[in-house]
């Protein structure tokens, strides 16, 4: 009758799995926003910062 109750306490769970799929996700997030900037840039830099042969004719 000396019997000790189970504790009411569940195990913890562990969340690594889903700490480094969230950090993955964002990662990927993040690259995509970069590549995605840079190839807008690519195709659009000129425009935005004005001709860069008006540039250089007026270095030079």
């Amino acid at each position: 009758m000396n019997e000790t109750p189970l504790s009411p306490e569940a195990p913890k769970k562990n969340n690594t799995v889903l700490i480094v799929g969230i950090v993955v996700a964002v990662l990927l997030c993040c690259c995509c926003v970069a590549v995605g900037g840079s190839v807008w840039l690519w195709n659009n830099g000129d425009a935005l910062l004005g001709s860069a042969s008006n540039l250089i004719a007026n270095i030079a």
